[in-house]
C-alpha cells in the first residue's frame, strides 16, 4: 500500500481541516492516499513558496507477521 505526505526541511506536514498546517515528525504527519494524490499536487503548488524544499513523499506500507503469544 501507498500513502503520500508533504515534506520539508524541517519535518512533515499536520494539515488541520481549516488548512493550517505544523511541522511535526514522521508518527504524527497527514497522510493520503492514491485518491487523493491529484489534490495533493495542487496544494504542494499553494504551500511551497512557504515552506523550503517541500514536497510529496511516497510510504510504502507493508504488512507481516511479527509477534505471536
Amino acid at each position: 500500500m501507498n500513502l503520500y505526505a508533504f515534506k520539508s526541511d524541517n519535518g512533515y506536514l499536520k494539515i488541520a481541516q481549516d488548512g493550517s498546517y505544523t511541522l511535526v515528525g514522521i508518527n504524527k504527519a497527514s497522510v493520503y492516499d492514491d485518491s487523493r494524490l491529484d489534490s495533493l499536487k495542487d496544494q504542494l503548488t499553494a504551500l511551497k513558496p512557504e515552506l523550503k524544499n517541500l514536497r510529496i513523499i511516497k510510504l510504502v506500507l507493508e504488512e507481516e507477521d511479527y509477534f505471536w503469544a
